[in-house]
């Protein structure tokens, strides 16, 4: 079991149960040492590590290997996973986080808008990329 920091589209139940496929335990959690920024020409967000940053998230707690597999096939080839601690109201968490991997030209100099996202995107993620997403992972494995 394994619990993943999640700070963009994953924030959303519906985009992180829809696609492990079931109820999924969370807690509030920060992350130190990183730094959240919006990609050019796409509606998700990265993180890079960054002194003196810190990161507002969700830690999903206990995910099972399948469901770490499904999320590292949403994520894609250009974020990598990296073992982070992040702070919850319980106390530090060992957990793994998505990191950007595919350079630094990519970035915005801003951080994503996690309501723009709601309004704009949310709905075509959960209707159209989540079901896409769960059919073409499972066609392959």
């Amino acid at each position: 079991m394994m619990n993943v920091f999640v700070y963009g589209s994953l924030l959303f139940p519906e985009i992180a149960e829809g696609l492990c496929g079931k109820k999924l335990k969370s807690e509030e959690a920060t992350l130190r040492g990183y730094s959240r920024f919006a990609l050019k020409e796409a509606d998700y967000p990265a993180i890079i590590k960054k002194n003196n940053a810190k990161v507002k998230g969700k830690v999903l707690l206990n995910l099972d290997e399948n469901a770490i597999y499904l999320l590292t096939f949403y994520e894609g080839d250009d974020y990598g996973m990296a073992p982070v601690k992040v702070e919850t109201n319980s106390g530090i968490v060992n957990a793994v986080a998505f990191v950007w991997m595919a350079g630094n030209e990519f970035l915005e100099d801003f951080d994503w808008d996690e309501g723009q996202f709601e309004s704009e995107s949310l709905a075509f993620y959960r209707d159209e990329i989540v079901p896409a997403t769960r059919a073409e992972y499972y066609r392959r494995n």
